[in-house]
């Protein structure tokens, strides 16, 4: 699929507030961004990239997010977004996001859209350690928000790989490395793969911390974007706050591992994002497959 489709979809997507120039991985995650579902932060997500992990049987997430979108003509965007999500099984969840791009001072502006997403575990061997899989899509209309025609739809299929660390215990806490793999798609035609992933570490299941790097090329050397951040559970409830457009470039060094080491981090274009969510736990935790 050619390059200027995601930059079509980019400006399409309400990112006409980031002017600053763009590498092929910012657009990238700048696009990933906007149209990832509002997660359940280190749960069935880590903040804008999907775990394997899902929702479970008979449970119901709702969550809210704002981010700060950019200036035009020195008023300042906020992207905000509402999700609505249901685990249907153990392993499959639906969910449908609404967003709506506001002025700072709270009016709204006329540009809001639509997405869906599907997540479907295919591979839970054990909680911890072994890796678990699953497939996702995410779907947006190219066409005034309109889901009628599938040549008027952009998907973003991915595969997403979590393993489980215990922190010493399970009670005391947990670490959850991610790994994903995705691309776009519209009238049948895959885009260039595209990496991500993350590490989320929870303690006594009420402190949460978290990083990312979205379009992420191991064989390449350019920048990639790095998001962090962290939450605060209480029963049902939670809040968190992370920061977004951390450029991250590599360093020197005769390998990768080396020059990702030695990267450098760039503030420059870093902006925030907010999220309060609440959980209706109606199902029980599934028991892993053996």
């Amino acid at each position: 699929m050619k390059k200027k489709l995601l930059l079509l979809a980019l400006a399409l997507l309400l990112c006409i507030g980031n002017a600053f120039a763009q590498t092929e991985e910012t657009e990238f995650a700048l696009f990933k961004r906007t149209i990832a579902p509002v997660m359940r932060w280190g749960e069935n997500g880590i903040m804008t990239v999907p775990k394997a992990t899902t929702l479970g049987k008979g449970n119901i997430f709702i969550g809210i997010m704002g981010q700060q979108a950019g200036k035009i003509e020195n008023v300042g965007l906020y992207l905000t977004s509402a999700s609505l999500m249901a685990g249907t099984s153990d392993d499959v969840e639906f969910g449908y996001t609404r967003r709506q791009l506001i002025w700072e001072d709270f009016y709204l502006s006329n540009l809001s859209m639509d997405t869906f997403h599907m997540k479907a575990r295919f591979l839970n061997i054990a909680d911890y350690l072994i890796p678990q899989a699953a497939i996702g899509v995410n779907a947006v209309s190219l066409v005034d928000n309109k889901f009628e025609n599938r040549n008027d739809i952009l998907f973003n299929p991915y595969l997403a790989l979590t393993s489980t660390i215990p922190i010493f215990s399970s009670k005391l806490g947990l670490l959850s490395v991610t790994a994903v793999a995705e691309t776009i798609m519209n009238k049948d035609q895959l885009g260039k793969y595209q990496f991500s992933g993350g590490a989320d570490a929870c303690l006594f299941n009420l402190l949460y911390a978290f990083a990312e790097i979205q379009g992420f090329d191991p064989k390449s050397e350019s920048s990639e974007v790095l998001t962090v951040g962290a939450k605060v559970r209480l029963g049902p409830f939670s809040a968190g706050v992370g920061i977004f457009n951390l450029k991250l470039t590599p360093g020197e060094g005769d390998t990768v591992a080396e020059q990702r080491a030695a990267s450098l981090i760039d503030m420059e274009n870093a902006n925030l994002m907010a999220t309060i969510a609440f959980d209706i736990k109606l199902g029980k935790k599934a028991p892993a497959k053996k």
